[in-house]
């Protein structure tokens, strides 16, 4: 069980760290498979560096898949891990089910400032309103690397996540000011460690970093090895529904299939398997990309 100040935590800031979560062992075989699916080793990242050049926001060589944990039969365990799922009741509650929203990723760093919700314009859509049920999902981000051989650490702007009744004016300036920030670190990739608000987590291997996808959060340039893996949890209600249907109808691009029958009866035995789960096409207010972006994500992901 975990303290009551790390749940706290978690409701007032929107993240909590979970140090040291994988042995020793487990990071190695994660790392060997995770360089067997990308074609990218250790090596080939040390010595490959951005130069700052339009786009370029990471490693020269890097490798990212959308639902790879769902669909690699290697990563199922991660799913059921009895410490990541312990540490996922004493922030939710016992009844937490798979959340289909998960990612591999090598040599990968996401730098901008986003939320990784449906609705991530702050509140506006289903996401920000709790009046009829609370938003009780989370993303897990499990790290192999050290910051010492990649430079990593994830940045979050602690309580971007929680709903308010009136929006302030400087809270409307801030979500303003940190998409263009997001925008333009396109252009210059290290301009998102200007945010004054942010809290920058610095990783090692085998830590995780929960979170509520609703948190506005950034990965910094890395100048090395990374490897990433990341889960969804939530409590079944139409927060999980909208999430689950979003990810897997509303963003075709990003190539999310039906659970292999394998995997569901898995989650089924460790009580994790989703008992209801509608099926939608429309979300309000939800937040797609524009055609050419979706073209684009849907291009590099065959090629990956």
């Amino acid at each position: 069980m975990h303290t009551q100040e790390w749940q706290q935590n978690f409701r007032e800031k929107g993240y909590v760290v979970l140090r040291g979560f994988l042995s020793a062992e487990e990071i190695s075989y994660y790392t060997t498979k995770l360089e067997t699916l990308s074609g990218i080793s250790r090596g080939k990242m040390s010595t490959s560096g951005k130069k700052g050049r339009l786009g370029q926001r990471g490693l020269d060589t890097s490798w990212s898949t959308p639902d790879g944990v769902t669909k690699n039969p290697d990563f199922w365990p991660l799913i059921t891990h009895e410490r990541l799922v312990t540490a996922v009741r004493d922030l939710l509650g016992n009844d937490i089910r798979f959340l289909q929203h998960t990612d591999l990723h090598v040599g990968f760093s996401a730098i901008s400032w986003h939320r990784d919700s449906v609705n991530r314009d702050f509140g506006k859509g289903p996401d920000w309103n709790e009046s009829d049920a609370p938003y009780q999902l989370v993303r897990a981000g499990i790290y192999l690397q050290s910051y010492a051989e990649s430079g990593f650490r994830l940045g979050f702007i602690p309580g971007s996540h929680r709903p308010q009744a009136q929006i302030s004016l400087g809270r409307r300036l801030q979500e303003t000011r940190l998409k263009w920030v997001g925008a333009m670190s396109y252009l210059f990739v290290k301009l998102q460690e200007w945010a004054s608000q942010a809290e920058w987590i610095a990783t090692e291997p085998g830590d995780c970093l929960i979170f509520d996808p609703r948190i506005l959060h950034s990965g910094s340039y890395i100048t090395g090895p990374k490897y990433s893996m990341f889960l969804g949890y939530g409590i079944e209600n139409k927060h999980f529904f909208n999430h689950a249907n979003y990810y897997r109808r509303l963003r075709s691009e990003l190539g999310y299939a039906d659970m292999a029958p394998e995997l569901a009866q898995r989650l089924q035995a460790a009580g994790l398997y989703p008992q209801h789960l509608p099926t939608m096409d429309k979300i309000d207010d939800a937040w797609v990309p524009p055609q050419l972006m979706k073209n684009l994500v849907g291009r590099g992901l065959k090629k990956a």
